[in-house]
């Protein structure tokens, strides 16, 4: 809150003074901001991974190559029906 004070007074005129309901009427916007930039953030890397995991899936099936260790799932220890008689 301090942080935002000391902007606010140096975007206002000089030597002003910033009262602290006029800073605690600004934070909430600045939460937005913060929070939309770190959200867009987080979904563009999640994005990115998501495409090189189906580029990487795509040419493992074209070219009969076998999946990375790290992205290979085991599909029959997720189907309960697997283990009936």
């Amino acid at each position: 809150m301090a942080a935002l004070e000391k902007l606010m007074q140096q975007l206002g005129p000089a030597g002003s003074r910033v009262p602290v309901q006029n800073v605690a009427k600004v934070v909430p916007f600045v939460g937005i901001v913060v929070g939309a930039g770190m959200n867009a953030a987080i979904l563009g890397r999640v994005a990115a991974d998501a495409q090189r995991y189906c580029q990487t899936r795509f040419l493992c099936e074209k070219y009969g190559l076998p999946l990375p260790a790290a992205l290979a799932t085991d599909d029959e220890d997720d189907d309960p029906q697997a283990d009936a008689p």
